[in-house]
């Protein structure tokens, strides 16, 4: 009979959160009973990618293929419609409980050498629940003999209440997005407002298809991207300075029941495809780390 993964419930005040030890993936977030994070999980089996550590690399490599230290890399293909490798390594391994309390919770696992990713990282994920919302630092440190490429991400699903997210408005203070091919590789950058794409003043997100990632919020001091609905509830998601990249998605499932009901918000250290480009890319000498926070919080009601 197979094993259920263990899941663990943080609560402080009126907030309570959800995580589970398969990609340390925070399944749900609750203020005053009201859910601030859509639970696949009530219509899909296993909810791919919903709220999982993206590590080493956020979003995606072109090709599952990259040069690194003067050698040639490849991975799994785990996109096989775009020939790409997809969100990390770390997000389908159980992780190790270090730390357990009533609001806290770290989860560790080890990233040991591989084909196409033939370095060692040691991974933290910490969950901390207080007053004032949820906060997610994520730090990868190597623990290797070598310098490793490495970036951070996590990939919440967001919703602002029931309906679909065409009824929700979106304030995101990203003043550019990066242009994508057919595979959803970065070609480039132009403004957001020059894709129709433009959030940095709040206003509905409509019928607008999104699955881009955003930058230039560098001279905001804490950055966030809210997420409201017609009653002016929903939720603030907050990323720290070292996140120069945002993935915003409008959950694209047209023959299926969670179509456009959430926004995915992903603050990421890294472009995509950054293994290839070096946009924002980590390179981490033995023993040095990388990190990035995340907080979610509500807004408006209760």
């Amino acid at each position: 009979m197979p094993l259920d993964i263990p899941h663990h419930r943080l609560t402080a005040g009126p907030y309570e959160a959800v995580v589970s030890e398969l990609g340390a993936a925070l399944r749900g977030v609750r203020h005053g009973g009201r859910d601030l994070l859509f639970d696949r999980s009530q219509t899909v089996p296993f909810p791919r990618y919903a709220g999982a550590v993206l590590a080493p690399w956020p979003n995606r490599i072109a090709g599952a293929r990259y040069r690194f230290g003067g050698e040639d890399h490849a991975l799994p293909v785990d996109e096989p419609e775009r020939g790409t490798a997809l969100h990390g390594l770390a997000l389908w391994s159980r992780w190790r409980v270090e730390e357990r309390a009533e609001d806290a919770l770290t989860l560790a696992e080890t990233l040991w050498p591989r084909p196409g990713y033939p370095f060692t990282l040691e991974l933290r994920a910490r969950y901390t629940l207080g007053p004032d919302g949820l906060t997610l630092t994520l730090t990868a440190a190597n623990a290797g003999r070598g310098p490793a490429p490495a970036g951070l991400s996590a990939h919440p699903y967001f919703t602002a209440g029931g309906g679909v997210c065409d009824d929700w408005t979106l304030h995101l203070p990203c003043p550019e997005v990066l242009t994508v091919d057919e595979r959803l590789i970065p070609t480039g950058r132009k403004p957001a407002a020059d894709l129709g794409l433009d959030f940095t003043a709040p206003r509905p997100i409509g019928g607008a298809v999104i699955d881009h990632a955003f930058t230039g919020a560098a001279a905001d001091p804490a950055p966030a991207a809210v997420l409201t609905g017609p009653d002016g509830r929903g939720v603030r998601v907050g990323w720290s300075a070292g996140c120069g990249w945002v993935q915003v998605y409008t959950l694209a499932l047209p023959d299926g029941p969670d179509h456009r009901r959430s926004v995915a918000i992903e603050p990421m250290t890294c472009a995509p495809d950054a293994f290839n480009s070096g946009d924002g890319l980590a390179v981490l000498e033995p023993g040095e780390r990388l990190s990035m926070a995340m907080t979610v919080a509500a807004v408006g009601g209760d």
